[in-house]
């Protein structure tokens, strides 16, 4: 059971490490699979510098969960993924975006699932 479950949470690894390599390697479409245009100038550097921050630090830090076995290393992708869903409802109910259920769903289950592998495939601390 151990081993199926460390599969399983070595998919968002290897799906987030792509969407941050795809940051850099091709912004534009990056940008446009997540509903955005690329922006020009400091917006270009900021939109491709802290996106492919958020993509690679999720999913290493995923990967130092899994090979070191301590559930420290599963909290900051929770973390940002539980942030990013929450702070996605706050931009729908106070700066009229578009509520995007599509995004918010995959958020709130991966970081459910990586909360979930802390407590039952880690060391316990």
């Amino acid at each position: 059971m151990k081993r199926v479950l460390q599969g399983v949470v070595a998919l968002p690894g290897i799906l987030f490490l792509f969407l941050g390599l795809r940051w850099i390697i091709d912004p534009a479409s990056a940008a446009g699979a997540l509903g955005m245009t690329l922006l020009d100038g400091v917006g270009r550097s900021t939109q491709i510098g802290d996106l492919t921050a958020f993509f690679i630090v999720i999913s290493l830090s995923i990967f130092a969960g899994l090979i070191t076995a301590k559930r420290i290393w599963f909290y900051p992708p929770v973390m940002l993924l539980g942030f990013a869903a929450f702070f996605r409802m706050i931009a729908w109910l106070v700066h009229d975006a578009a509520l995007a259920v599509p995004m918010i769903v995959p958020e709130i289950l991966i970081a459910a699932l990586l909360f979930f592998a802390s407590a039952h495939i880690c060391d316990k601390d």
